[in-house]
């Protein structure tokens, strides 16, 4: 093919000019914010004037990625035109040959090479680059803020956003980049269970994580002290819901320091629990515990007494329930091991009855959802429509490719569960079997 050598070197520069600019904005877009901001304190003279600069153009990256994009558009055109024209005297399969050689280098060594370079090197690419991204900016400024009014304009006629700030980052975004970082070994599982913990802790709801009121150990002031002192004592709890006559009268929080201390000068049999009960924080079972921590704090109080719409006692929540939702389980030696979660083989668990669905989700893979139920107990219970009774324990429920084995039932409640995740064929042949 006969083709002018201007043409050739023409083609091949703005090859290299889209390269730079893919460059630059790769290496700004990788750039470590942290190791950033440690430049900015530690570096003088030059090397800080730059990182300033580049630090406003992070904060605002905007109009520099549309001026990016504006010069990577017209590079790319330019170039398919140039090489197309410059082989007008070829037949069509010659130029389109051609022409489809040259988008091929253009990708290889206009985008992609360029990209992972700076990806590898951002932090020095982007220090060299940020004079050249400046100017490209202002010398821009007027083409880059026209279209951008006039995408303005267009998101105003179908009534969207014109004031997204592209610098943040949306919640799924950031779970992404950490299932990312996960996969790549950058970041342990613990870490990214822990940082989803924390975009998860201010939709909680208290009830959701609370201790239900058929599981709280409570005294009864009604009661003679012979009849709940041992199990007091022996418990080892630091705080202890009080009630007088019925468990929806709840009078106060026993702190076990205040009643040892009050031992000490007059005797266990002489303490008088009343006068040094304190105050209970009641709260709806809705609250969020965001919320509910901080009021938490504020009042210098460890635990609160959640109340149902109906104004019934539902349940308590502490504060080391609202940190456990962050940190995980927090064990002293005053705690049991127990596992709530046993894997027996790969598709097949025993699970205590008060498991969330969404912690057995997690642990397992599955998939299970309800409008009406929190645990696993609750769910079989929707499922099979009764309270459980003792001769519902080894029964069996199959549900939407699950099993469910009734182990154990204690006070109308669901204790334990043989929780099987079905395969395909086993699902075939239950199908089967109903038919």
């Amino acid at each position: 093919m006969d083709i002018p050598l201007y043409m050739t070197l023409s083609a091949c520069l703005l090859l290299i000019l889209n390269g730079i600019i893919v460059l630059d904005e790769s290496a700004m877009e990788s750039v470590s914010r942290s190791k950033l901001k440690q430049k900015l304190t530690e570096e003088e003279g030059n090397s800080k004037g730059k990182a300033e600069k580049l630090a406003r153009l992070l904060d605002r990256p905007t109009r520099s990625k549309l001026t990016n994009r504006l010069l990577i558009t017209a590079f790319t055109a330019a170039g398919t035109l140039l090489i197309w024209n410059a082989a007008a005297s070829e037949i069509l399969w010659r130029r389109s040959l051609l022409l489809v050689i040259y988008l091929a280098c253009y990708v290889a060594f206009g985008f992609l090479f360029p990209f992972k370079i700076g990806r590898q090197h951002s932090e020095s690419l982007s220090l060299k680059f940020i004079g050249m991204q400046t100017i490209l900016n202002g010398l821009l400024l007027p083409v880059t803020a026209l279209l951008s009014l006039a995408a303005n304009l267009f998101l105003r006629i179908f009534r969207q956003d014109t004031n997204v700030d592209e610098s943040e980052f949306s919640e799924e975004d950031v779970m992404s980049m950490l299932e990312e970082g996960q996969e790549s070994g950058a970041i342990m599982e613990e870490g990214r269970r822990m940082i989803g913990s924390i975009f998860r802790f201010d939709d909680e709801l208290a009830y959701e994580i609370m201790t239900p009121r058929t599981d709280v150990f409570m005294i009864d002031l009604s009661d003679e002290p012979s009849e709940y002192m041992d199990e007091f004592l022996e418990l080892r709890y630091s705080r202890v819901p009080v009630c007088e006559d019925e468990s929806d009268n709840i009078i106060g929080i026993l702190n076990i320091k205040d009643y040892m201390m009050k031992a000490v000068s007059v005797g266990f049999e002489n303490v008088e629990i009343r006068d040094i009960l304190r105050e209970p924080i009641f709260v709806p079972e809705t609250k969020k515990i965001a919320s509910l921590f901080m009021e938490l704090q504020q009042a210098n109080q460890h635990i609160a007494v959640l109340i149902d719409e109906y104004g019934g006692f539902s349940g308590i929540v502490t504060m080391e329930d609202i940190i456990e939702e962050i940190v995980g389980d927090i064990s002293d030696e005053y705690d049991e091991a127990e596992d709530v979660i046993t894997k027996i083989d790969q598709n097949t668990y025993l699970v205590d009855g008060t498991v969330s669905l969404d912690d057995l989700n997690e642990e397992t893979g599955s998939g299970l959802e309800s409008e009406n139920s929190e645990t696993i107990g609750g769910y079989i219970i929707d499922l099979i429509g009764e309270i459980p009774k003792d001769g519902y324990v080894n029964r069996t429920i199959e549900s939407e490719g699950y099993r469910f084995t009734i182990l154990s039932v204690q006070e109308r409640r669901i204790e334990k569960v043989k929780f099987e995740i079905l395969t395909p064929a086993e699902q075939s042949e239950e199908d089967e079997e109903e038919k």
